[in-house]
């Protein structure tokens, strides 16, 4: 189980990130939680260019790819802070990222009430039509006595804190299991018109059962995406490992929000240039996760050339570029004579000829000498 923690104050010292580094230890073995801080938000705001937002969108992200949120808050004059306001907005502004998320909230205080009258405020807000979450019912954490309650090294000395931390997290566990079965079994509305895994598709060239095409998918060496043409992302493949990490949750988002900001400019460019028709593949070579990527973007269309979408083709091609290196395709023949070979010279290259027909004009060019040296 995949968790973030987000702490809900901008401030350099707070108990609370001690509490949610804590629980980040004590429960370790029963999920992986990534501690994320509000303080590297900038401040709301409508008007900031998307361009500007790029940790915005990394926070809606990992959030995106969690089963579930911790949010622990402090308690300014019987209110949130307003680092943490400013987050949540984020959080909700043209996005969906916190719907129907399950969230678990904590508070420590200086004081004896632990931040009960915060915690009842962000109950509320996260109830609201445009966060809409899962806030986990009948468990509360309220810490009080702060400074009495963690010794230097960021340990929990109560031992009723202790287990009610435990007892409150067990609870927290069990709801966010069950949100992951709703998702994965879904319900009547989900589920209709249900197709058979057992089904046939028929193509011009064979048939292939419902569950062949899907393994299919996630068996091809390279990751596959698919934006569909109203810009929206519609299929990924489900493969280990992937280089860009998928989660079910981004199924119908737009292009802007599965992107990243930096991004997002050049991925338009390139389904812009799709949807004129002027481009019908684009390629990009990048360093990704420490291995030598290889990005390829096709056109996809039906038989009477209208689009239907962007597939996105990406894969570690490192142990490739090892072979050519070790001379495991020297001493063969051409492999591109006898039935092969083609004209080059009658390949479409679209309504104007250039002098180069490269795909990859702009968007794949790189520098070689800051190629990329991992593998």
């Amino acid at each position: 189980m995949k968790l973030v923690a987000i702490v809900g104050t901008n401030a350099d010292f707070s108990y609370n990130r001690k509490l949610l580094e804590y629980m980040k230890w004590h429960f370790r073995r029963a999920a992986e939680i990534e501690v994320l801080e509000v303080k590297q938000l900038p401040p709301f705001n409508e008007d900031l260019p998307y361009s500007e937002q790029t940790e915005v969108w990394r926070f809606n992200n990992k959030i995106n790819n969690a089963d579930g949120v911790i949010i622990a808050t402090p308690e300014y004059d019987h209110s949130i802070p307003a680092a943490l306001k400013s987050g949540l907005e984020w959080l909700s502004y043209k996005h969906k990222t916190m719907k129907e998320k399950p969230v678990m909230i904590v508070g420590v205080s200086y004081g004896t009430q632990g931040t009960s009258r915060a915690q009842q405020q962000l109950r509320q807000m996260l109830l609201s039509p445009d966060l809409n979450s899962n806030v986990l019912p009948g468990n509360e954490v309220l810490i009080g006595n702060a400074a009495k309650t963690f010794d230097k090294n960021g340990f929990v000395t109560d031992i009723k804190v202790v287990h009610n931390l435990e007892d409150s997290f067990a609870a927290f566990n069990r709801f966010v299991k069950s949100n992951m079965r709703y998702l994965e079994e879904g319900d009547d509305n989900m589920t209709e018109p249900h197709i058979s895994s057992e089904a046939k598709v028929q193509f011009r060239t064979g048939s292939l059962k419902v569950k062949e095409i899907q393994q299919i998918f996630n068996t091809l060496p390279f990751e596959i995406d698919f934006i569909d043409d109203t810009d929206h992302f519609a299929y990924y493949s489900d493969k280990p490992n992937r280089e860009h990490v998928r989660h079910p949750s981004e199924i119908g988002e737009s292009v802007e929000e599965c992107h990243p900001p930096k991004a997002l400019p050049a991925v338009k460019a390139i389904m812009d240039s799709f949807k004129l028709g002027t481009k019908d593949h684009v390629e990009r070579c990048l360093p990704l996760n420490g291995h030598k990527v290889w990005i390829n973007y096709y056109a996809v269309r039906d038989e009477n050339g209208r689009y239907l979408g962007t597939m996105e083709f990406t894969g570690n091609v490192g142990h490739l570029v090892n072979l050519v290196k070790d001379g495991k395709f020297d001493g063969f023949p051409d492999a591109t004579s006898g039935a092969s070979k083609h004209d080059d010279d009658s390949e479409a290259t679209g309504p104007v000829a250039s002098e180069s027909a490269d795909a990859t004009t702009g968007a794949s060019e790189h520098d070689e000498e800051n190629e990329d040296k991992t593998e």
